[in-house]
């Protein structure tokens, strides 16, 4: 039988002539009209076949074994604030008691992207078009303007005042461009919404000189990490790396050169001011000196994939989500300061679709999150949430709805 695109081509071929050839029938009309009637009088295009069920099993299975899922760098949409828990789920911000985790209350979002808790304890929820600050103590959150954001850009509390926040832009090494840390200063509480800029400006924006694809974070006491290479063709896991620091305030700090090693995909706060936990995806972790100088102090190698990442409890706490197994599975390994294993849990999971965006499926309910300067783990995103103690023991569950 021939197929419906060759016969396709050849009706189209036809009206092409039938242009060309302007048949008495044909000769007072346009052009365009006679391919027009040509191409009516085709047979319609037979359309596109669904995937039967049996290939999406067949994917299902496939998608179910792979081990080796994307590593969660993006925002986290969880956190604790002082004597709260937020969530950010698909459409809202929600706010929980931090003790017994009943719901607060619930704002509509636009777009959440971020979840930030400030220095002084309240909770910065960004979405699409706006900010929405929720102090501990009050009824409903303040809306505030956002700032400009790349898809790439993190967001960062300061380490110790309230009112500023930091964004982290990878950039694009184009024309002298590298990443940079931009401050940015929260609008009063007393401010007048009327008074307020529809999109909020930088104070000041530093350039770390380095190439993008580095890792970004803080120390305890909020020093500004950059590891990356020192050159743009040399981004592989096996080189030599430079360490950029920027003081609290945002001054630069001398840099470290550091000898071949892998790069980190996470860098955050240990226990001590001067040291910094880095987590490689492939499941290593490193305790390293980071000022004056750097130097290695302790590796330990994990079980599985690190997923997510997050430190806590004054750095007492180090929370890791892993891939351990097809699924695929997930499990939470919990560390103390000295990165010896706490705890290690078995962790709910959705299944793969067998379709493409499978694995935004399955890991967007795998952010996790530590608290501050209490021994809480939560584990979750916008479908559901888990509370852990310090010992891994399930203290809440939070649903969706």
């Amino acid at each position: 039988m021939r197929d419906w695109s060759s016969l396709l081509l050849l009706g189209f071929g036809a009206a092409v002539a039938l242009v060309g050839c302007k048949s008495p029938a044909h000769e007072s009309l346009p052009e365009a009209a006679v391919v027009q009637s040509a191409l009516a009088a085709l047979p319609s295009a037979r359309p596109a076949r669904p995937i039967s069920s049996e290939v999406v099993a067949f994917e299902r299975s496939l998608q179910a074994g792979k081990l080796e899922v994307a590593a969660r760098t993006l925002d986290c949409p969880l956190a604790f604030g002082k004597g709260v828990f937020g969530q950010l789920t698909k459409d809202a911000f929600r706010l929980f008691d931090g003790d017994d985790f009943q719901l607060l209350g619930s704002e509509p979002l636009e777009g959440p992207r971020s979840l930030l808790a400030l220095a002084d304890g309240a909770l910065l929820a960004v979405g699409a078009t706006v900010m929405l600050r929720w102090e501990p103590g009050t009824k409903r959150p303040t809306r505030l303007p956002k700032p400009m954001l790349l898809p790439q850009a993190r967001l960062y509390p300061d380490a110790q005042q309230p009112d500023l926040i930091w964004v982290f832009d990878g950039g694009l090494y184009k024309g002298g461009q590298s990443a940079d840390l931009s401050k940015y200063r929260l609008p009063g509480r007393d401010a007048e919404p009327a008074a307020q800029s529809s999109v909020l400006l930088p104070e000041t924006s530093v350039a770390f000189g380095l190439p993008r694809f580095g890792a970004f974070g803080t120390t305890r006491e909020g020093v500004w990490l950059y590891v990356a290479s020192g050159d743009i063709q040399d981004m592989g896991a096996g080189v030599a790396l430079r360490v950029e620091r920027l003081s609290p305030g945002g001054l630069r700090l001398p840099g470290l050169k550091l000898a071949e090693r892998p790069r980190p995909t996470w860098v955050l706060p240990a226990r001590r001011l001067d040291q910094s936990l880095w987590v490689e995806a492939s499941g290593r972790v490193t305790r390293v000196l980071a000022s004056p100088t750097y130097k290695q102090l302790q590796a330990v190698t994990l079980a599985g994939r690190v997923e997510a990442a997050a430190s806590g409890d004054e750095g007492r706490l180090l929370a890791l989500v892993e891939v351990t197994g097809p699924g695929p599975r997930f499990e939470l390994e919990l560390l103390n300061q000295a990165l010896a294993p706490i705890a290690r849990v078995v962790l709910a999971a959705d299944a793969p679709t067998g379709v493409d965006g499978w694995e935004r499926v399955v890991t967007e309910n795998q952010a996790v999150v530590v608290a501050a300067r209490e021994p809480k783990v939560a584990v979750g995103g916008p479908g559901r949430v888990t509370i852990f103690d310090a010992q891994g023991r399930q203290i809440f569950s939070i649903p969706s709805k």
